[in-house]
């Protein structure tokens, strides 16, 4: 499977990349020199706007797809396009949109900082094995199946 390391101006990108499972490194503030460091030492894919930067990844042999597109949606489309990758979303199978970590179902009973209302309207969650962020199948999960729906059909 491919993975990535995205530059600082997509980060909205790569949280919904990571959601779709896909192994996501990000850093705001990352160097291009970094990047390139990274990419190469991991076999990573640079997805990025900056030309200079995808420029210097091609000089120096690496994956590097110069993003572009209005939205998340249409960059999304051309990210699947370029890498053939298939739109699978799936709760199992997402990695941590904050950090990049995997995500595990955890019960009920382990949750002590989720509200209690979510709690009672929900019967799964999810939880970063590296940062503990919880997640659950709210309504923000309903807008990704949304997005996804698009994506699928502009695919």
């Amino acid at each position: 499977m491919v993975t990535f390391i995205v530059d600082g101006m997509l980060g909205s990108m790569a949280r919904k990349l990571r959601i779709y499972g896909f192994d996501v490194l990000y850093d705001a503030e990352g160097l291009d020199e970094d990047i390139l460091t990274i990419a190469e030492r991991d076999g990573r894919a640079i997805l990025t706007f900056d030309k200079d930067l995808h420029k210097k990844a091609i000089l120096r042999g690496l994956k590097s797809f110069l993003v572009s597109g209005e939205g998340d949606e249409d960059r999304i489309v051309a990210v699947f396009k370029t890498f053939d990758l298939k739109p699978e979303l799936s709760q199992e199978k997402s990695r941590c949109p904050l950090c990049n970590g995997d995500i595990k179902e955890v019960g009920k009973e382990s949750l002590e900082s989720v509200p209690e209302s979510v709690l009672t309207r929900h019967d799964r969650f999810y939880s970063c094995v590296r940062c503990g962020k919880v997640y659950w199948m709210g309504s923000h999960w309903i807008r990704l199946k949304n997005l996804s729906e698009k994506i699928r059909g502009k695919l």
